[in-house]
């Protein structure tokens, strides 16, 4: 399996040049993938690539790319069609398939009634803004 990659940075050389104080030389780097995914890995910044899915903002590594999803390097958002044209107007670039917000409701949470016995909670996982990985809560 084999990848074609462009770099994203502040550097004049790189394939997306973001002139950009808060951008680093070489920020981050595009990857396509044999079945045209196209994935987003931070290249050690010091300030941080991050991705917005579902209203939500987080520090990233290494993304797989999907429809909807919004990018910053640093505190500059650069648009998914923007990240995709470097790759050329005849390329199999494409997104995965677009991630949706199950809708907080009244009726959602009387779907579920409470058991009068159950002493369990559930835990909202959280991920950690440096490693991007989810972590377990503590309480």
């Amino acid at each position: 399996m084999s990848t074609v990659c462009w770099s994203i940075g502040r550097e004049p050389s790189c394939d997306l040049a973001l002139d950009q104080a808060n951008v680093s030389g070489h920020h981050a780097s595009l990857e396509m993938a044999d079945d045209g995914l196209v994935s987003l890995t931070d290249c050690g910044s010091s300030n941080g690539t991050f991705l917005n899915r579902n209203d939500c903002w987080i520090r990233i590594k290494r993304i797989t790319l999907c429809i909807g999803d919004r990018v910053r390097f640093g505190d500059y958002e650069v648009a998914l069609h923007r990240l995709t044209a470097v790759m050329g107007d005849g390329s199999n670039a494409r997104l995965g398939d677009r991630h949706f917000k199950i809708p907080e409701t009244k009726n959602a949470v009387r779907a579920f009634p409470e058991m009068p016995n159950s002493r369990a909670t559930l835990k909202k996982p959280v991920r950690n803004p440096l490693t991007g990985k989810i972590e377990e809560r503590d309480s």
